[in-house]
């Protein structure tokens, strides 16, 4: 007997464990169609429903793949404490959060979960993710400097202090890019964890490869980053023209 073929690769799935993805989604798609949804078109899990709010929570933090960029922007950058099953546009069940106390936002299980599909976001995109996370001292410290001042770097315009933001003059996917070439991202990929909510990525404070990096990843990265960055503060219009004008890798 091969003992490869009997390894649970994926396990923890809503308690239990699995050796393939598509027999994971299986099992998922057939506790999702268990839920009776009310006439409000979502039902919030529980503790007594067929999939418990603390498996989706495990199930998250476990193998939840997302960068910074879609979770502020579907979750307005703010915890997802509460799973649901919806009805979509085509009345059948998905899974969906609870935005807010009454809106639900549908998301698509194999795009954002490892163990059901190939997931929506490359590791290198991942891997930025957690970059962009261990740099926000540097940004609010920056943010902080320029608190009295509210003049766009870009089109000189004046602007109340929450319509501006930091801007790398020179881009940060370069920098990032740069340190990922310097160190590989095979190794940083191993520097990654979720922090204690289980949502953002960080790097670790340890090298897991001390004879090759003895030194901190966190600490290497914060250090290439303080090095290399040239901030400056820009109105969201200009910083989004110049951000998103061509895609930089």
């Amino acid at each position: 007997m091969d003992i490869k073929q009997n390894i649970l690769k994926y396990k923890n799935i809503l308690g239990k464990d699995f050796k393939k993805k598509d027999e994971a989604y299986k099992y998922f798609r057939k506790k999702i169609n268990e839920f009776i949804v009310n006439g409000l078109g979502y039902k919030i899990m529980t503790e007594e429903t067929p999939i418990k709010q603390s498996e989706m929570l495990q199930l998250a933090n476990n193998y939840a793949s997302w960068t910074n960029e879609w979770f502020d922007r579907k979750t307005d950058g703010k915890e997802i404490k509460k799973w649901c099953v919806m009805i979509d546009d085509y009345n059948n069940y998905c899974l969906g959060f609870m935005r807010n106390e009454y809106k639900a936002e549908a998301v698509t299980a194999k795009n954002i979960f490892t163990c059901f599909g190939p997931g929506r976001f490359n590791p290198k995109e991942v891997l930025k993710s957690a970059l962009r996370n261990e740099i926000k001292p540097q940004i609010k410290k920056f943010r902080e400097s320029f608190i009295n001042s509210h003049i766009c770097a870009l089109c000189n315009g004046s602007f109340n202090a929450n319509e501006l933001d930091v801007d790398h003059i020179y881009p940060f996917e370069k920098i990032a890019n740069e340190f990922i070439e310097l160190y590989g991202q095979d190794y940083l990929m191993k520097c990654l964890y979720k922090d204690a909510n289980g949502f953002y990525y960080r790097l670790q404070d340890l090298s897991p490869d001390e004879e090759v990096y003895p030194d901190s990843p966190k600490d290497a990265w914060l250090q290439f980053h303080k090095e290399r960055a040239t901030l400056q503060m820009a109105c969201k219009g200009c910083h989004y023209a110049k951000t998103y004008s061509k895609k930089i890798i």
